[in-house]
């Protein structure tokens, strides 16, 4: 009975090593996956003037009292005090 066990151990050892040895070059050479995040996005934030929209083009800068830009407009529909917090914001 020993025999077959050590047989058995034997073709599982060498059946992984096998499956280790024609999968690491792929592994090894292959470019990494990582997720990269956007510089913006998509569509407007209702709430959130600050986010970056890529559907309007680039934001003039940011002067303390000065008129809101489009993003900041739209994003600011309806709610009270949003675009107040925006042109006049803590910083």
């Amino acid at each position: 009975m020993s025999s077959l066990k050590n047989r058995v151990i034997r073709v599982a050892v060498g059946s992984a090593a096998a499956v280790g040895i024609l999968t690491a070059p792929t592994l090894l050479t292959g470019a990494p996956v990582t997720p990269q995040a956007q510089p913006c996005y998509n569509g407007i934030v209702v709430g959130n003037p600050w986010a970056t929209s890529c559907n309007f083009g680039p934001r003039p800068p940011r002067v303390r009292g000065s008129a809101p830009d489009q993003t900041a407009i739209i994003a600011c529909r309806n709610i009270p005090g949003c675009l107040s917090w925006y042109v006049n914001g803590p910083w």
